[in-house]
């Protein structure tokens, strides 16, 4: 064998060598989104069912997108158990924070809403004196939000609602409601302005939330 050959073949098998020792490291190292993922198991299947999307067009001017989620009881309590194990709660901090829920769910209804309007002073809905007015309706009974505030959409709101998009604003919305539960009926919850209706369909027929951006 010539010299040239024998370094080809020393070479080669560095080479390979090599590649066996990254699949090793590789193999160890964590996983890059927490475990399970934002679009395993129960609470994934549960704010999927519970969100929907809605566009606001002007002829072909894009005014506004919207995407989400109906905070039902089942939702909340499958999220915070979702949050509690990416973050490594002891069961007395589920425990609190699952009872939490629960006395927020005895007050109304809640909804996660992550809105992009194209001319950002459009997307106020936290504002005193919003562009929109928030409304629930079942076709038989209405209510209007009584608290709408901002939330910080950090990692933690993108991966429980991977929906949300770098240019949305999100908010939570709060609306009392004494009509019938909301539970397997369909219902509407609708963002009214002059700039036009964006709708969310809770109906089976209602369009589904957008596909998840990645968080990072």
């Amino acid at each position: 064998m010539s010299r040239r050959a024998a370094r080809l073949l020393l070479a080669l098998g560095l080479a390979l060598a090599g590649c066996s020792a990254y699949r090793e490291v590789r193999s160890t190292l964590p996983p890059l989104e927490p475990q399970p993922g934002p679009e395993a198991g129960d609470y994934a299947t549960l704010r999927d069912a519970a969100s929907r999307r809605a566009r606001l067009y002007d002829g072909f001017v894009h005014r506004a997108d919207l995407n989400g989620t109906w905070l039902s009881a089942e939702v909340r309590l499958a999220g915070t158990r979702r949050l509690a194990e990416w973050q490594g709660w002891s069961q007395a901090e589920l425990d609190k924070a699952l009872a939490l829920d629960q006395a927020e769910a005895a007050k109304g209804e809640q909804f996660l809403l992550a809105l992009y309007t194209a001319d950002r002073h459009h997307n106020d809905l936290d504002a005193p004196s919003s562009t929109w007015r928030v409304v629930l309706d079942d076709g038989t009974t209405q209510a209007t939000a009584t608290s709408v505030e901002a939330v910080p959409a950090d990692a933690t709101v993108r991966q429980l609602f991977p929906y949300v998009g770098p240019f949305d604003v999100v908010y939570r919305a709060r609306l009392p409601w004494t009509g019938a539960p909301l539970a397997g009926r369909p219902f509407t919850l609708k963002l009214l302005s002059a700039l036009g209706p964006l709708v969310l369909d809770f109906s089976p027929g209602g369009t589904p939330a957008d596909r998840p951006h990645q968080a990072p």
